[in-house]
């Protein structure tokens, strides 16, 4: 058996775009967010879903692949993944466009950044597996604050931060009860029902082992790397060279704080069929969908480079009146809290899909380097849906009837609490799936999945600052059979 042809040009690809992206991330601090709120903890968490559910408000717990073309990968809960049927690759980029707006000033920022590199393979009709590269969390902003003090004058205060956290990830996904049908058939206990032509008990036992196959549970093993850089400079007026006796000197406070180490995350799936309800059989069966996912609170192994020192400034250029410390390669730790979440969906024939999460994170444990950040534990709610006219249609003048569309809301409360006021976000989210390069005899699928969230971050009130986003994603899912047994050698 050999893979399809076409498919090594993708998983050719594939791995160019990754070393690109790991290059491109770790090489030039790349970052995906321009948000002043990204300054705290380890800056803004990346969602872990895919093209499909960027669209569907971040539906993500529930949601699992079934027999129906096109597959996707569900990175957010690896119980997903023993529902691969074929080898599949996504690729994702997005563009961000941040508004920020105070009570007085609002700016506009524009960001573009390669968003998620991954495979999943189907190992066994109950065992898959996945690999990828994929955000972990990005650092972007640089927010400036004059104040006028008391016997010192003015004072422009200027904080800046870049980087993230990268994560490359392998997890895998079984159904631990698959193959009970075929246990009941060589049991003593089937071959008794039989030869007591007890059909009816035959029928409801099987049904219901079969039922049972449906467990799916998995784990995804992570590691994370990558390095962050915080900043922090007091701007005093007159520090220029020729200094006066009346100066104050600048000053600069700088960290680097990089992690290296791995991170572990497990989730459950279970869907139940609804073929028949009150004795009718139903036009087109009803799924039912549950799954949960969680991960247990870790501390991450860091380092940390710290500078501070005194300056003024000479034609333009920094001139180090004085290093305060200088510290290389501080070994500690991250805290990293607990998480768990709950998601539920109804699957309705191949046409409707209808899904819902609710997720917690226990972030008031957080602690880098043994500091608090006075961080609150954070709540997300979504709900979405996808609707297919008919995934089986043919022909140009259907290809409507082929497309996905997708719609989807979310709402969470931030982790970040500021002058007494816990931040929320509110989304809305759009999206369509264009299939591309349909070929049922050798099994390959293609999608271009288009998605668009807009929404706000935080308030004016208080002084603080509200996000306007718009968030625009592109998507490629390409399915494929990885060995075809040749006909003819």
């Amino acid at each position: 058996m050999k893979p399809h042809k076409n498919f090594k040009s993708v998983v050719f690809a594939f791995l160019v775009l990754n070393l690109l992206y790991s290059f491109n991330n770790t090489s030039t601090g790349q970052t995906s967010t321009s948000s002043p709120y990204s300054r705290y903890g380890i800056g803004d968490i990346t969602g872990k879903g895919f093209g499909q559910s960027a669209s569907m408000g971040g539906t993500t717990i529930a949601v699992q692949n079934d027999t129906v073309p096109y597959f996707f990968i569900n990175t957010a809960n690896p119980a997903s993944y023993s529902n691969v049927r074929l080898t599949t690759a996504e690729l994702g980029a997005a563009y961000n466009r941040i508004q920020l707006e105070s009570s007085s000033n609002k700016q506009t920022i524009n960001n573009v950044s390669f968003k998620y590199i991954a495979l999943a393979f189907p190992f066994k009709k109950w065992w898959g597996g996945s690999f990828g590269l994929v955000p972990f969390s990005s650092v972007g902003y640089k927010v400036s604050d004059h104040q006028d003090i008391t016997n010192i004058g003015g004072v422009d205060f200027l904080y800046q931060g870049s980087g993230g956290i990268n994560q490359v990830y392998f997890g895998s996904g079984i159904k631990p009860l698959y193959g009970l049908p075929r246990i009941f058939i060589n049991s003593k206990k089937y071959t008794r029902l039989l030869k007591a032509n007890n059909k009816a008990e035959i029928a409801k036992a099987l049904k219901r082992k079969k039922s049972l196959q449906n467990l799916s549970v998995g784990a995804n093993i992570s590691y994370l790397f990558g390095s962050i850089e915080n900043s922090r400079r007091s701007i005093f007026s007159g520090s220029y060279y020729p200094l006066s006796s009346s100066s104050s000197l600048n000053t600069f406070k700088g960290t680097n704080t990089r992690v290296s180490d791995l991170y572990f995350d497990y989730g459950t799936q279970y869907s139940f069929t609804f073929d028949s309800l009150k004795g009718r059989d139903l036009k087109e069966n009803v799924k039912l969908l549950l799954g949960a996912t969680f991960s247990a609170q870790s501390n991450l192994s860091a380092k940390i480079d710290s500078i501070s020192y005194n300056y003024y400034t000479r034609n333009n250029y920094e001139v180090v009146q004085d290093t305060i410390e200088n510290i290389k390669g501080s070994k500690g730790s991250i805290t990293f809290p607990l998480s768990f979440g709950f998601g539920v969906g109804l699957k309705k024939g191949d046409r409707w899909l209808f899904a819902a999460d609710f997720a917690i994170q226990n972030w008031s444990n957080y602690q880098a380097f043994n500091q608090t950040q006075g961080l609150k534990n954070s709540m997300r709610v979504s709900i979405g849906t996808q609707y297919i006219p008919n995934s089986k249609s043919s022909g140009l003048e259907n290809y409507y009837k082929r497309i996905n569309y997708r719609m989807g809301l979310r709402y969470a409360q931030t982790a970040l609490e500021l002058k007494n006021t816990q931040l929320t976000e509110q989304a809305i989210s759009f999206g369509l799936g264009f299939p591309v390069g349909r070929n049922y005899l050798l099994q390959n699928f293609s999608m271009v999945n288009i998605g668009l969230e807009i929404g706000h971050r935080g308030t004016t009130t208080n002084g603080l600052i509200q996000e306007n986003f718009i968030k625009a994603t592109v998507g490629f899912t390409i399915n494929d059979r990885w060995f075809v047994k040749p006909k003819i050698d």
